[in-house]
């Protein structure tokens, strides 16, 4: 069983409401398909899906702290302009 990541995540700019969308869409593709519940790993896959979908500036940081990492938390700074 694999656990997946808990994700903070702060939206530039958050009241795009497309942009918006189009994240919690990745988002919820890739926590669904389960490719890679790996905060780094899921954030550039949701940056590739962002990306193919109109936002090809799209940019996805990720910041963790050790016990962050330990507690399966992970900080996205998303961009929808890079």
């Amino acid at each position: 069983m694999t656990t997946m990541v808990r994700i903070k995540a702060r939206l530039t700019p958050w009241d795009d409401r497309e942009f918006v969308r189009a994240f919690e869409r990745a988002r919820d593709e890739i926590e669904r398909t389960g490719c890679c519940p790996e905060g780094p790993a899921a954030a550039e896959a949701v940056q590739r899906r962002l990306r193919d979908n109109g936002y090809p500036d799209a940019r996805v940081e990720v910041e963790r702290t050790v016990a962050e990492a330990l507690a399966h938390v992970s900080h996205w700074d998303v961009r929808r302009d890079g």
